[in-house]
């Protein structure tokens, strides 16, 4: 099967580690697309022309990047989605999508806030790019105050993925200066041999 991805994609970059994570790149063969200037027949795999998207051996695809990871866990009978527990209100499953919707919402502003700056600067708005500065630096306050999981789930994978980008996308807003547990449980992250092996990087 072929995952269609991008090294700057943070959000390909969750459906990467995972490959990784589950010994699945005998498997799994990594294309790189620039969704800038794609192939012509891209929009055939993919009607939206977005990255990330998972072919499989029968030819169908599979789109965005939670539903691509979580076919990838259950096919590599990973862990990294929580079941869910009848005895609790609020389970481990759901506290990881909840923590998976926090990251992917913080890729979706900075991704924005990237593309408004890309923009000759007299069409550029200065709304837009506070409005989704201010959902980012938002949602780090909030992670600050984040207890993450000892056992990694597709919460930490995705949250890590975001910072992952700020950091490649957006040096100048050093996030660490005001969030130090958040910067530690980062920096301990970010050694995992799978986030070392798909950092973040521009295609030539």
């Amino acid at each position: 099967m072929k995952l269609y991805s991008n090294p700057a994609s943070p959000f390909a970059r969750k459906a990467r580690i995972i490959v990784r994570e589950l010994n699945l790149t005998k498997v799994v063969e990594e294309v790189n697309i620039d969704t800038r200037n794609p192939p012509p027949d891209f929009r055939s795999i993919n009607p939206l022309g977005k990255i990330p998207v998972l072919v499989l051996k029968d030819g169908s695809t599979i789109l965005d990047s939670p539903v691509i990871c979580e076919y990838l866990n259950d096919m590599g009978g990973g862990k990294f989605f929580p079941g869910m527990s009848i005895f609790r209100e609020v389970s481990g499953r759901w506290k990881a999508l909840t923590l998976q919707a926090l990251g992917d919402g913080i890729c979706d502003a900075a991704v924005a806030r990237v593309y408004e700056t890309r923009r000759p600067a007299e069409q550029q708005s200065p709304e837009a790019l506070q409005k989704h500065l201010t959902a980012i630096e938002t949602g780090l306050t909030v992670l600050e105050r984040a207890k993450f999981s000892e056992k990694i789930t597709i919460g930490e994978i995705t949250v890590a993925c975001a910072i992952g980008y700020l950091d490649f996308r957006m040096p100048e807003l050093a996030w660490r200066n005001s969030r130090p547990k958040l910067r530690d449980w980062y920096e301990a992250f970010a050694q995992y041999p799978s986030m070392k092996d798909t950092w973040p990087e521009a295609l030539a």
